[in-house]
């Protein structure tokens, strides 16, 4: 994998190194993109906050060159950081249009003698420059004429480097009259003093060592392409074998922040893999339409419907329960309600009813119930409701007068305990109804123990309810005092 493609600086990129500002761009004044494997500049950084951007940060990328067309924005820049790139020349125009520009530090890139005068021209063009790092470039050398400045172990990596010219911060200071520090050291009066009177002569030697230089860089290009057997192909898009030595080169340095910026990209979509992608509203209906589709080919492949042949199943573990009411047009109905989310949309519920049974699909899954009597198809009704979002089926029977298993003698026993109440040493029984809330919980909850055989226990409790009612009957009829009973 190589990254053959430009890496330039995007609205993401600048966005995400915002925070500072609240990620707003057109007014960003100091923006830092160090170590972001940069290639180039790139025209979008200007469009966008080129007129208020203040200092500007890229050291430690790979950028190659400072092309006018991208830099010709930045009119309020004062703090220019570009150290540890791969810049060779500062191209004529790139730094004309920053009047304000007072810090330019191009530490340890590869600004040579054959490029440093149309550098110096340019950088003439910044009137409020005052301060200014060339150390580490071939033609300062890594002292720089300040002393050890560097570490030792980069000190050590290039001779040509380490040397450089021993008079570049002479020409440097002499050529730019408005400058104060040259390398992290002040500029003193007699030292421009020096270097003014020496500018004639440190031209000229300028311009033997460029034609030099220009001379040896032929005289490596050719040698190289001798060595690859003509291959004109881009090396600097190529890794480094683990066993090369590495050198301090813009290739060298083009293949690493490849590398990194390959690793990079490898852990990002490594993570996105193992993100937890949630779902969207078109995934959750193609969901439930296949669910829905696999429920309905069961129902029509099925033999004749029978309480045997269907298997019950609550794969949402949804609440519900069963009612009875009689209709405006005195109808006998059978009403099931299902508790279903409230926000949940309605095209994520899908409801088949049979006479027997009643299948729910909601949002991808099954809800089978069977039902406690034969309904009648023609005429029924399903609707939710808007204040809670309850999901209700409103069934006519097929015998209006068939009553709901255990729906009215279970509870009619429940009522009858509940309504004793004890008056002047005398019962007194109530003819309330059962509530319809302990109708409803009943029903949800042992619907699938009746339907399964288990009515043993509601035709006891029946029975006993039966047997109490006609003691109390006689016992009203003889109108002897009795105490209540103990239930």
């Amino acid at each position: 994998m190589t990254s053959k493609s430009s890496r330039f600086i995007t609205l993401e990129l600048i966005r995400k190194r915002s925070e500072h500002n609240e990620g707003l761009v057109s007014t960003l004044e100091e923006l830092a993109l160090h170590q972001e494997e940069l290639q180039s500049i790139g025209p979008i950084l200007g469009r966008t906050c080129g007129k208020t951007l203040k200092i500007l940060l890229l050291q430690n990328n790979v950028i190659e060159r400072m092309i006018a067309k991208e830099l010709k924005m930045f009119k309020s820049l004062e703090y220019f950081n570009l150290a540890l790139n791969n810049i060779h020349c500062i191209e004529e125009g790139s730094l004309s249009g920053m009047e304000w520009l007072r810090k330019l530090d191009l530490t340890l890139n590869f600004i040579d003698v054959d490029c440093l005068e149309t550098s110096v021209d340019e950088l003439g063009q910044c009137r409020s420059l005052e301060e200014l790092f060339l150390i580490g470039n071939p033609c300062m050398g890594l002292s720089g004429g300040g002393g050890d400045a560097l570490p030792k172990e980069l000190t050590a990596s290039s001779t040509h480097m380490k040397e450089g010219w021993s008079n570049c911060r002479a020409y440097v200071v002499a050529r730019l009259p408005n400058l104060k520090y040259l390398d992290g050291i002040e500029i003193k009066r007699s030292e421009r003093i020096i270097a003014s009177k020496q500018l004639p002569e440190l031209t000229t030697q300028l311009k033997e060592l460029a034609r030099q230089r220009e001379k040896e860089r032929k005289r490596h290009l050719q040698l190289k392409k001798d060595e690859d057997g003509g291959n004109d192909e881009d090396t600097s898009s190529s890794y480094i074998s683990e066993e090369a030595m590495t050198q301090h080169d813009p290739e060298t340095r083009t293949k690493i922040s490849n590398e990194a910026h390959d690793q990079k990209m490898a852990k990002i979509k490594q993570a996105e893999e193992k993100a937890i992608k949630h779902k969207g509203e078109k995934e959750w209906e193609e969901e439930h339409k296949d669910a829905v589709d696999m429920e309905r080919a069961r129902s029509n492949c099925g033999d004749k419907e029978s309480l045997r042949s269907i298997k019950q199943c609550n794969q949402g573990k949804y609440n519900f329960w069963f009612d009875e009411r009689r209709s405006e047009s005195g109808v006998e109905t059978l009403i099931m309600c299902v508790d279903v989310p409230k926000h949940l949309s309605t095209s994520l519920i899908d409801v088949d009813i049979h006479p027997t049974y009643v299948s729910i699909v909601i949002k991808n899954k099954i809800l089978r119930v069977i039902l406690p009597v034969e309904v009648v198809l023609d005429g029924a009704v399903a609707r939710r409701s808007a204040a809670s979002g309850n999901l209700e089926l409103v069934m006519p029977k097929m015998n209006p007068k068939e009553i709901a298993v255990g729906l009215r003698a279970n509870f009619q026993a429940k009522n009858d305990e509940d309504t004793v109440i004890k008056g002047r040493g005398r019962t007194q029984t109530s003819t309330k109804s059962a509530p319809t809330g302990r109708r409803r919980e009943f029903l949800g909850r042992k619907m699938m123990d009746e339907v399964k055989g288990l009515s043993r226990s509601t035709k006891k409790v029946e029975d006993e309810s039966v047997h109490r009612a006609r003691e109390e009957e006689q016992q009203e009829q003889l109108g002897d005092e009795v105490p209540p009973l103990h239930c």
